[in-house]
């Protein structure tokens, strides 16, 4: 059992047999914390037992285990043996596989705000163990946070946490505030956060809004012929700066209490009223400063500066705030509250707190949603980056079974039917509303779950792809009625309409939308602390699943034929001009060329490409073989993505070994010994219950943040292992 940093310092805990994970059969997860009578009525779930480390835990014994030194324990027994454990952690309600989608570190603070601001108070058994994940993610060495759980200290994480464990009721003398407020202090103070920081500081009184670059809402009045138009920025991008631009125009900052104003003497190298606040927008510690500022988008913020002190109408500024919140409005009922991701979330609960009072059925109704990506673990608890992952996982889960010759077994029936009802019910049967600058998404599917209800291309390409596997299963028959062949074919005119085939990126698919404005507009990017948010980008791996979506459908049905057909082609043109010269891809939402590299390789295969007739793949193959580590695993570190160039990490990964490993067995790679020693590494990190540990962050996005996909350490060494046993039969160790 691990012991953190919280156990050791004394921190108070809430007993981790009383809570219980609720779902429904949409997949929405939220936690309650039961008294002991009511515990005593209300069974754990063996999934929570083991999200929260319970000892209670049912683990599996299997007879033939990776302890068994002496005995031939084959890689499909690991195999096996795996999926038998995985199959726990599903939940039998809804058919998903919860899980603590986590490590961004500057998600909780928009909960933690706006309760506070809105005067609402965090029950406790929430607020200790918020305030436990944050001491327990805390940098090791100097106390302060970054970016992301395996960051570096930076002056945005340190303060957000900083302000977020005063606001949970720590004493600033607090041995975790004073090691915290040190390092920030070393660091410049709070003056040096990045937009995101300074717009929530502002919000909180912390910090003025003369020092806060511009958000203006005029962007949304203008033509959306422009490109500049919001309408046509990433939807995350949008999302976040449709409410900031709101907060922004009307300069909202809370009441100022007692706590606050210790608060604005902690976090700054000086006294707060003695700070000209002006003079710091662009102030940002080299640290944080990932992406720096164009002169253009400098120029840009100087002039609307003006313009917003000197000239704006008072007719526009009405207009403006009008529309802005007709549009956040709009967001809020295509989503049921949830809004696109808690960021956004967060800044649209705090403006419809300011227009609609904490009263209001629609505040009330974010507080209910808030619980959605709200989650608990062993560390604590955190908000997530998204309210789960639940669509993503289902879909590898059922694939990957089928790949490893499990589905059809007695033992997994019900895990894959699960699912695969799950994927059925998630679907998106209704259009956004009107005027929401959304595209049409009936028939697609989304990351997480339908009520999120934000198309994204690779998710809709995996689910079809799953839910089809299971159609023409036979063992299945009984479900294949679950959905109509109407329904994915809808699916599959969504996902064509993702494709980029006009002047941007041509063949090429990006994640929720098309490319609907020129990449340069990503000079005007003024997060800072992200890359590539301005507009879409084309994505290798979004196109690498939407040609498995698409292979797999066009092999199995006649429907658009001759035109997915010739989509494929332009996708495979398009992966293929992305290789770089070493013959690796760069992956944009795992860690890193490994990643990409998997997903590239199984395009490929998917038509007909292999390392005996493929110069395309003979180098990817080269490239990651290059890579192998002396003890026959891989390992990436999140540097790659940071740098754009492989990084080792310190030692080989079980999850990037598999993604390797899924490559060349899908290439088939000649050299069975490079794919041997992969293997023996995945039997030996095996726990004799079939189970594999985490081990380091897996995912990435806007190339500066780490993120955790807790379900790939079972799902893609059970592909992994399945595709070995398949191609060696009795030849395989």
């Amino acid at each position: 059992m691990v012991e953190f940093y919280s156990e050791e310092i004394g921190l108070e805990k809430t007993d981790p047999k009383l809570w219980r994970l609720r779902t429904d059969k949409l997949g929405r997860e939220s936690w309650e914390y039961l008294t002991p009578e009511d515990a005593d009525k209300d069974p754990q779930s063996s999934y929570t037992q083991w999200l929260l480390q319970v000892p209670e835990f049912p683990t599996p014994s299997p007879l033939k285990n990776s302890s068994n030194k002496n005995e031939n324990y084959t890689a499909y027994d690991a195999c096996h043996n795996g999926a038998s454990f995985f199959k726990l952690l599903q939940d039998e309600n809804s058919g998903i596989f919860p899980c603590q989608y986590k490590g961004p570190m500057f998600m909780t603070i928009g909960y933690i705000a706006v309760n506070y601001i809105a005067g609402v108070k965090i029950p406790d058994h929430e607020r200790i163990e918020l305030i436990r994940y944050i001491v327990n993610t805390a940098h090791p060495v100097d106390g302060g946070w970054g970016l992301h759980s395996v960051d570096k200290s930076t002056v945005f994480g340190t303060v957000l946490n900083y302000v977020n464990l005063r606001l949970l009721g720590l004493s600033k003398d607090h041995p975790v505030c004073v090691k915290a407020r040190d390092t920030l202090i070393k660091l410049g103070g709070a003056i040096g956060a990045p937009h995101w920081g300074k717009t929530w500081l502002s919000t909180l009184n912390l910090y003025k809004w003369e020092g806060v670059n511009p958000a203006p809402p005029e962007t949304w009045l203008l033509p959306y012929s422009l490109s500049i138009h919001p309408g046509r920025w990433w939807v995350h991008t949008r999302g976040v700066y449709l409410p900031i631009s709101y907060l922004s125009l009307v300069r909202y900052s809370c009441e100022l209490t007692p706590l606050l104003a210790e608060l604005r003497e902690e976090i700054y190298t000086k006294p707060f009223d003695s700070i000209d606040f002006s003079r710091h927008r662009n102030t940002v510690c080299g640290v944080d400063l990932y992406y720096p500022h164009s002169k253009v988008l400098d120029v840009a913020n100087d002039c609307i500066v003006f313009y917003e002190k000197y000239l704006r109408p008072q007719w526009v500024h009405d207009k403006s705030k009008e529309t802005v919140y007709d549009l956040i409005k709009k967001e809020i009922e295509n989503t049921d509250y949830l809004c696109i991701a808690p960021v956004n979330q967060a800044f649209c609960a705090l403006v419809t707190l300011i227009e609609e009072g904490r009263d209001s059925q629609a505040f009330k109704r974010f507080e209910f949603r808030f619980k959605d990506a709200l989650f608990h673990g062993p560390q604590g608890m955190t908000v997530m980056g998204t309210n789960g992952v639940q669509v993503w996982d289902c879909a590898f889960a059922i694939q990957y079974f089928f790949v490893a010759g499990l589905a059809e077994k007695p033992e997994f029936y019900d895990t894959i039917v699960r699912a695969y009802e799950f994927l059925c019910r998630s679907q998106f049967d209704t259009e956004c509303v009107p005027g929401s600058f959304r595209d049409k998404r009936v028939g697609a599917w989304g990351f997480s779950t339908k009520t999120q209800g934000y198309t994204v291309s690779d998710c809709t390409a995996e689910a079809i792809k799953a839910i089809i596997m299971v159609r023409n299963s036979d063992v299945f028959r009984a479900v294949h009625d679950k959905i109509s062949d109407e329904r994915l074919n809808k699916g599959i005119d969504v996902l064509m309409s993702l494709q980029n085939l006009g002047s941007f990126e041509y063949g090429s698919f990006a994640t929720y939308e098309k490319i609907k404005a020129p990449l340069f507009m990503e000079a005007l990017n003024p997060a800072e602390v992200f890359g590539n948010i301005m507009v879409e980008y084309p994505y290798v791996e979004c196109t690498d699943s939407s040609v498995l979506g698409l292979t797999f459908f066009h092999k199995h049905s006649s429907y658009r034929k001759e035109e997915i057909a010739n989509r494929i082609k332009l996708a495979i043109d398009y992966i293929k001009s992305c290789q770089q010269e070493d013959g690796s891809w760069y992956g944009c939402w795992g860690i890193c060329f490994t990643y990409a590299g998997m997903f590239a390789m199984e395009a490929l295969y998917t038509v007909g490409e292999n390392y005996s007739n493929s110069e395309t793949v003979r180098k990817g193959c080269d490239f990651l073989v290059s890579k192998q580590m002396e003890d026959g695993g891989w390992g990436e570190s999140m540097k790659s993505s940071e740098l754009h160039s492989y990084v080792d990490s310190e030692k080989s990964l079980v999850v990037q070994t598999a993604w390797v490993l899924v490559a060349l067995l899908l290439a088939e790679y000649p050299d069975k010994d490079v794919i041997d020693r992969g293997i023996q590494l995945l039997k030996d990190r095996q726990l004799p219950s079939g189970e594999w540990k985490f081990e380091s962050v897996e995912g990435v996005f806007n190339h500066s943040c780490a993120i955790e996909y807790p379900s790939y350490r079972f799902l893609f060494p059970i592909k992994a292992l399945g595709l070995y046993t398949k191609a060696y039969s009795d030849n395989g160790i």
